[in-house]
């Protein structure tokens, strides 16, 4: 069941990324997103100068399985900086896990669901800096990206702060 989950993530992002050849007059970045709770493959496709969409699949740390995000970002220039850009943006992720402790705070402690397959659903929001360097193909960025996820345990808010290194094409 796993590997159903996980295949269909991949072709889910594949496909958002298919279209690479129309993209000849858009940036397109294709990279790793490095957090605090998760990391992952990021991909970014600028559907005009000033929006994109990101997809994210990636893993949390301390949890098997994956999670898929995508978010449509709003960006603008940053400090009069040529290449840096703010940006923020919401969008919605789904999940499958296994294992995790999650607080239960009627009977204050954590509970064990380490041999329990999750799935998850949420919504996320998400704000930050990306810097592109003219010289390379490369642009850095650093994010805050809050989130709900819901799953059978209940309701959950996380916050992730991350570091995305992409190529651009």
């Amino acid at each position: 069941m796993r590997n159903k989950h996980l295949i269909f993530g991949l072709g889910l992002l594949l496909l958002s990324l298919a279209n690479l050849e129309k993209a000849q007059a858009q940036e397109v970045g294709l990279g790793l997103r490095v957090g605090g709770y998760s990391a992952g493959i990021s991909g970014k496709y600028f559907i005009s100068e000033s929006q994109a969409i990101e997809g994210i699949l990636g893993t949390g740390f301390g949890r098997r399985g994956f999670q898929l995000t995508g978010l449509l970002e709003q960006h603008a220039s940053a400090f009069d900086v040529q290449g840096l850009r703010w940006f923020y943006g919401a969008g919605g992720h789904i999940g499958v896990f296994r294992g995790r402790y999650y607080y239960k705070p009627t009977n204050k402690h954590y509970e064990e669901s380490y041999h329990r397959t999750l799935a998850t659903v949420g919504i996320d929001g998400i704000v930050g800096l990306e810097y592109q360097i003219t010289e390379i193909p490369i642009s850095l960025g650093v994010d805050f990206k809050p989130f709900i996820e819901a799953n059978r345990d209940g309701l959950f808010l996380y916050g992730d702060g991350a570091l995305t290194v992409r190529y651009t094409f």
